[in-house]
């Protein structure tokens, strides 16, 4: 005589409910998928983000360093006087050491009888983009004062 399987009290027979229920319970939940899916996809924007105003930081930083050599060169001129004024030339200044490959030159012009005229430019590569950027201040200097 043969003896038949007789589940135990709780059990449940191979391929009956429980075994499913394990089974189905093993895996990730299409919501669950979702949610990591999002989250992912989140904190990817939010890394782009970052690079991004990175970037437009240190822009504006080298900016500032341009902006500050030029106006201390245009200080140092005025308070030379006209009579002191060089002829146009490149000059160096140790801020230039933090921007890549930066140049920095002065044009004086005679404006008129009197006056003189002071382009400074500060050029300088940024380390991502291929276009050079530069920061240009005039100002006029006069034998009499004034300006």
């Amino acid at each position: 005589m043969k003896k038949s399987k007789i589940p135990a009290q709780g059990g449940s027979a191979p391929g009956g409910k429980n075994q499913k229920s394990k089974i189905w319970n093993s895996g990730f939940s299409f919501i669950e998928v979702l949610a990591t899916v999002f989250i992912i996809g989140m904190v990817l924007v939010l890394y782009q983000t970052a690079l991004g105003k990175s970037h437009y930081i240190r822009y504006a930083k080298n900016q500032e360093i341009a902006l500050q050599v030029a106006s201390n060169k245009i200080e140092e001129l005025r308070a030379g006087g006209y009579d002191a004024l060089p002829g146009s030339s490149s000059f160096s200044d140790s801020q230039l050491d933090s921007l890549l490959n930066s140049s920095a030159a002065m044009t004086i012009t005679s404006f008129n009888a009197n006056t003189k005229e002071v382009l400074i430019t500060i050029q300088w590569d940024e380390p991502i983009g291929s276009a050079a950027r530069s920061v240009s201040l005039t100002t006029l200097i006069t034998e009499t004062g004034g300006l």
